[in-house]
């Protein structure tokens, strides 16, 4: 069984529409499946809206307040069924349609989630999402140790394993899909990316430059928790490179070792060591788990 799970925030110009798409989108594959609207305080038409619906696949969870995306993904996990669950946002920038790609990507080839890739020729991005989606993806690529086409994308279908495996690491407001990115990239599951278009946004964006800096915190947060040997060995080795330049120049020039330049040395060396010590503790802890 499929658990599509659809966080609802103030959408009462795209809700019903992409509750109708997802649930024509589902009944063109042979699955039985589920869609799970998660209305997170909206304070628009939308509570009314998803009241109309009277359809024995779609069930809405209504909030009185608004706890964020993460939080309402975590919600529908907990109250889903399936053994499959994909995710998708309500604002009418996501091919819906092609959510039956993914479900056969999925069981094809045996992966544990296949994500939405915005990468098709003509997909087209805000400004200030693209400052931000490029700066994120540098990062991202580095704590993955590859390149991810698409590290962030709402549309999405992954096993329920994987999505109780990380439920602790998950975020309550945005970053939730970054998250579970880095986490299953991290930790040796199966990912596939599917190329998909990508919309301009019914109604009002949320995102503003803010955000951002919880992207970046979600992507620290994930790499020091399950490869912190990459978050630790960049200021180790900048500031090793500089103690042993300071002392190199000092003793040449001054005949004297350079206080700073040992000081230098001697904080990047601990530095990395800390990074081998916890790099250490994350593989007994995966190891025993």
């Amino acid at each position: 069984m499929i658990s599509l799970l659809v966080p609802v925030f103030n959408e009462e110009e795209s809700a019903a529409q992409t509750i109708e798409r997802a649930h024509r989108a589902l009944s063109s594959q042979s699955e039985d499946f589920e869609i799970i609207v998660i209305n997170d305080g909206s304070t628009d038409k939308t509570a009314s809206i998803l009241e109309s619906f009277r359809d024995e696949k779609i069930r809405v969870i209504s909030r009185t307040q608004n706890t964020g995306y993460g939080s309402s993904i975590k919600t529908g996990i907990r109250k889903s069924k399936g053994n499959l669950i994909a995710t998708v946002d309500a604002d009418g920038t996501y091919p819906i349609e092609d959510f039956p790609k993914l479900i056969a990507k999925i069981k094809e080839s045996g992966a544990d989630m296949a994500v939405g890739s915005r990468t098709k020729p003509g997909v087209k991005f805000e400004f200030k999402r693209r400052i931000g989606k490029f700066i994120i993806g540098i990062l991202a690529n580095k704590a993955a140790g590859m390149k991810i086409p698409d590290n962030n994308s709402g549309m999405r279908i992954f096993t329920r394993e994987l999505a109780e495996s990380f439920m602790h690491l998950y975020p309550q407001k945005f970053s939730l899909t970054l998250t579970l990115t880095l986490a299953a990239l991290t930790n040796g599951y199966e990912v596939v990316f599917v190329p998909i278009d990508y919309f301009k946004r019914t109604g009002k964006s949320t995102l503003s430059f803010r955000h951002f800096w919880s992207f970046f915190a979600i992507l620290l947060r994930v790499t020091t928790y399950f490869n912190p040997l990459k978050f630790f060995i960049w200021p180790s080795g900048i500031l090793l490179l500089s103690g042993i330049a300071m002392i190199a120049y000092t003793v040449s020039a001054e005949k004297n070792v350079s206080d700073t330049g040992l000081l230098l040395f001697l904080t990047g060396l601990q530095i990395g060591l800390f990074g081998v010590l916890a790099e250490a503790v994350v593989r007994n802890r995966q190891k025993t788990a």
